[in-house]
């Protein structure tokens, strides 16, 4: 009884233990192919962030060279593209760019009717479909224009040779690979590239079909066993490659697919007919060793799943039942600390930074917030006019307004490592140097106020067209200051106190809308990185000398 018992469950076995390793393999296909089609889509992103810094510039003659000066850099710094031109506004090629034809400037080709200049403008960026030059090699059209509506479109033909590159170091086990085709079913990347430039039409292939209708049937399974180019069963799952309307395949044999299971199943079938000769014995044996151990992990288990992370299983048999116990007790060990941990930096959050509370919860200790002199770079912006529309304006319209504010400086200050040491309604000081040290403190507030710039002007059109005139200005210092916590029992700040702060403020007052004011130790130390102009002495309110300023105009071009 006892051997029949123990075959038939090794048949049920061995038939779920191949149900479910299929299983596996497929959820394995579909994550590959997720992360595939990820690197596809990175690598067409990334194309199109190149292009999309060629159309911030207004149109006009005087711009002109400077576009074309940008086109040849997009072509030095993305190989993959072959030609770029330039559409203004009205839908006129004003620049044509290429690596196989001669250039050509104004020639004022009517592009309006196009849908490559038609769907930049509605919807900012256009991706083309896939064409064949010459029957072989796979081209691409990619269009952007920017939020201005007089900035035009920037259209470049993409070669998609090049994304052979990424897909050929695309692993899938030893002998499997990846592929794209594009919506038609067209072969458009494969690690053999004689297939692409061939013109491979996939669109009869079981997959392809599969994966053509799964883009509209949710729910679809994405991955199956069909036959590849060659006639050869695989294990195959796709991935669509959104916006351009692609999909990635990954393919694997299916016997390199199922040779771990068919060994597995091997040794499996081995040992059962060796178990069979010794189950009575050990059965009997082991049940006896087991029971107690076992009962103990279950209630330990139980209690350390209920929050009694300071409970300890205690078992002592010698054998790996004590070494589970003992990891148990270390799992949960790790779990009071993480737990201890997270409370500590939660408190901290509370009213430090969340730069300030991870060093202090790195070091142990508070001795960073005790008093000290530092060397910091203070930046200074608010809203121009901000007191008049908090005036005029509703309570909520006012908040809405101030929340998008916050939340784009907000993702730039993090971004840069800046620490923001206060908020004042619109004004915001950030620090850079203190708590945390960085390098080039100077640029880094630069940098990140250009880009604050930059932001703020994108909302400050949104708010116009809702009513809201509204403005921007940045002070920039650099110097010493003193820094520590100021505050009272239950509430404390970490502040920087000195002359560099109160001159960024000063600074940040006198900034027209768009105007970022630094002081000569700023200008010195980022001089070679971005282009400024000078404004002249300022006397200032509270600051004793007249202060050289100076107006950063933008990045100094290559």
């Amino acid at each position: 009884m006892i051997c029949t018992a123990l075959i038939a469950y090794g048949g049920i076995d061995i038939w779920y233990i191949y149900r479910d390793h299929t299983a596996l393999l497929l959820r394995v296909q579909q994550e590959q192919a997720d992360a595939a089609a990820a690197k596809i889509r990175q690598f067409v992103r990334e194309i199109e962030s190149q292009i999309g810094w060629t159309t911030q510039l207004p149109w006009s003659a005087a711009t002109m060279e400077q576009r074309r000066l940008d086109a040849f850099r997009l072509l030095r710094q993305v190989p993959a593209i072959t030609d770029f031109s330039q559409i203004d506004a009205a839908g006129r090629e004003q620049l044509r760019v290429s690596r196989l034809a001669r250039d050509v400037i104004g020639s004022q080709v009517d592009l309006s009717k196009e849908a490559t200049f038609i769907e930049a403008r509605e919807r900012r960026v256009y991706y083309g479909p896939v064409t064949f030059r010459r029957d072989s090699e796979p081209y691409m059209s990619l269009a952007l224009s920017s939020a201005r509506r007089d900035s035009g479109v920037s259209v470049a033909e993409v070669n998609l040779k090049f994304i052979w590159d990424v897909v050929s170091r695309i692993e899938v086990g030893s002998r499997g690979h990846a592929y794209v085709v594009d919506e038609a079913g067209r072969l458009v990347a494969h690690p053999d590239i004689s297939f692409v430039l061939r013109n491979t039409d996939l669109s009869g292939m079981a997959q392809v079909k599969a994966a053509r209708a799964g883009i509209t049937v949710p729910g679809i399974e994405r991955s199956m066993i069909a036959e590849d180019v060659h006639g050869q069963r695989v294990l195959t799952a796709f991935a669509s490659i959104p916006p351009t309307g692609w999909l990635m395949f990954v393919e694997l044999p299916l016997d390199e697919a199922y040779a771990p299971l068919i060994e597995s199943l091997k040794q499996t079938g081995i040992l059962l007919v060796v178990g069979l000769a010794i189950a009575g014995i050990a059965g009997y044996l082991l049940a006896k060793r087991m029971v107690v151990p076992i009962e103990a992990l279950q209630a330990g288990a139980a209690r350390i799943g209920a929050g009694d992370l300071g409970h300890r299983v205690e078992v002592r048999t010698g054998d790996e039942f004590e070494a589970l116990a003992d990891q148990f007790n270390a799992m949960s060990s790790d779990l009071r600390d993480s737990r201890a941990r997270e409370e500590r930096i939660g408190r901290l959050r509370r009213f430090l930074t969340p730069q300030l509370a991870n060093l202090i919860e790195s070091t142990g200790g508070e001795a960073a917030l005790e008093s000290h002199r530092s060397e910091v770079s203070v930046v200074f912006c608010d809203l121009r006019g901000f007191t008049a529309f908090a005036e005029a304006a509703e309570p909520e319209q006012v908040m809405a307004v101030l929340h998008e504010y916050h939340a784009s400086l907000g993702a730039l200050i993090r971004r840069h490592e800046g620490t923001l040491e206060r908020f004042l309604g619109d004004g915001i000081l950030v620090l850079f140097n203190d708590p945390l040290p960085c390098l080039d403190s100077a640029a880094r507030a630069v940098w990140m106020a250009i880009e604050m710039r930059a932001s703020i002007a994108r909302l400050t059109e949104t708010w116009r067209r809702s009513g809201h005139t509204l403005g921007f200005g940045i002070g920039i210092t650099h110097g010493v200051a003193t820094m520590g916590q100021i505050g009272f029992e239950g509430r404390f700040d970490y502040s920087a106190i000195g002359s560099v702060v109160n001159l960024a403020a000063r600074l940040c007052g006198e900034a027209r809308d768009g105007q970022i004011l630094i002081e000569s130790t700023v200008r010195d130390a980022i001089k070679d990185i971005v282009d400024v102009e000078p404004v002249g002495e300022l006397v200032l309110k509270g600051i004793r000398n007249p202060v050289a300023t100076f107006n950063v105009r933008g990045v100094v071009s290559a």
